[in-house]
């Protein structure tokens, strides 16, 4: 089992890479920052799971990520503090510093 590379309250960026296949990294959330605030367990990559690969795919830590909605929608109309979660990989992630 790896040893998680980012630690709750790290402040990370969704890499914008490029998707053949099944990715639960959704589009919205690609180049935004947002804060860790839960490990997950590590398990299969969803680009793996995708082809039924559960024995033999490629396993990362999981991380819940918190995003303030204005900062994902500029346009966003709801109050300030509104935030939403989501789930990515490892792979995913770029820390940002400061």
């Amino acid at each position: 089992m790896a040893t998680p590379k980012f630690q709750v309250g790290d402040k990370v960026r969704i890499k914008d890479r490029t998707t053949l296949f099944h990715t639960r990294t959704q589009k919205y959330i690609r180049k935004r920052v947002g804060t860790i605030v839960e490990h997950r367990p590590e398990w299969v990559i969803p680009e793996d799971e995708a082809w039924d690969r559960m024995e033999t795919g490629r396993k990362e830590p999981f991380y819940v990520i918190r995003f303030k909605q204005t900062d994902l929608w500029p346009d966003y109309t709801g109050l300030a503090q509104d935030t939403l979660e989501s789930e990515a990989s490892e792979s995913w992630l770029e820390l940002v510093k400061g």
